[in-house]
């Protein structure tokens, strides 16, 4: 009999960086597949690698910015033990310095309940599941997709920044945390991998190629890239690996 693969969870798995994730660790892993709403492309890309290998993808649905829907989530995947916990999805937007203060401070309170609340709290309610893996299989981790911003604040974009400020700390504390379980907690922190959508753009392909040591932007394979090194680096815990093809350093 064929031995299980191991199962992991992506968060806002349907599109963009995370269906690239999805399709990248698809070969290695179960995969279950979380999604804010039942959109179309995440139901393709889960009928897509059911047809590959049966019982290989699941797809959930969750409000992260919710604590009940959370907790729903939570219990719809089960016992069973988790092997990886991907957690992409995230809230990105303009920010409105010059708008009342009441709005302005509900703006940071959802932009830190999505990008950093959710994480944590999803990690602290599937620890039990992780701890699970770590005795199947010896080794079970988180990996947070961050941002070059944590580091750097982007002008219009304050409460975003401040956000993934407090991702990166989440890993380290995460890390020193669920480390005596076993678990490993890393970030990954891309550059641009892709053109914004819509109008809400900070700056221009130019000048984010001219940016960069590398003189390009990205793509998502090189964050899933990224992904599959730390989920399989057993002795690389409570760091944040910059995808940004040298932005971070480049003068």
């Amino acid at each position: 009999m064929m031995e299980p693969k191991p199962r992991a969870l992506i968060t806002g798995a349907g599109r963009r960086v995370g269906a690239e994730i999805a399709k990248q660790l698809h070969d290695e892993y179960d995969l279950i597949l979380h999604s804010r709403a039942l959109r179309t492309e995440a139901h393709v890309a889960a009928t897509r690698f059911e047809a590959l290998r049966a019982g290989s993808a699941r797809l959930v649905t969750s409000e992260l910015g919710d604590e009940g829907s959370r907790a729903a989530l939570c219990a719809d995947i089960g016992d069973e033990p988790l092997d990886l916990m991907v957690l992409n999805a995230s809230r990105y937007r303009r920010s409105d310095l010059a708008a009342d203060p009441a709005q302005r401070n509900a703006e940071l309170r959802t932009f830190l309940e999505v990008n950093v609340v959710s994480a944590w709290d999803l990690a602290l309610r599937l620890r039990p599941q992780l701890t699970a893996g770590v005795a199947l299989r010896g080794d079970a981790s988180i990996v947070v997709i961050l941002d070059l911003y944590a580091q750097r604040p982007l002008p219009g974009y304050e409460a975003y920044s401040i956000s993934r400020a407090a991702g990166g700390m989440l890993v380290q504390a995460l890390a020193r945390a669920f480390g005596p379980d076993g678990i490993r907690v890393n970030g990954v922190a891309p550059g641009t991998v892709l053109w914004a959508e819509g109008d809400d753009r900070a700056e221009t392909m130019a000048q984010l190629a001219r940016g960069t040591a590398l003189g390009r932007i990205g793509t998502p394979g090189d964050v899933a890239g990224a992904v599959r090194y730390l989920a399989a680096a057993r002795y690389v815990t409570g760091s944040v690996l910059p995808v940004d093809g040298g932005r971070a350093t480049h003068v």
